[in-house]
């Protein structure tokens, strides 16, 4: 489940400040990040998606016959 997410927001998030606070979860790697502020989220985000952007631009592995 490449770029699939769990996100928990936490009582503190104020939408209307745009503020989130809470913890988010990459499914397919299990990586976690407690959040305290949305530049913490999207810098979280960002990472995740430039990593799996870099993944898919790297040549697959030749199969080897027997």
């Amino acid at each position: 489940m490449r770029q699939a997410y769990v996100l928990k927001l936490e009582s503190e998030t104020n939408p209307a400040k745009r503020n989130f606070v809470g913890s988010i979860e990459e499914v397919d790697t299990g990586r976690e990040l407690r959040f305290k502020c949305t530049d913490e989220l999207l810098t979280f985000l960002a990472e995740c998606f430039e990593e799996s952007t870099q993944q898919r631009q790297e040549p697959d592995q030749p199969c080897r016959s027997e």
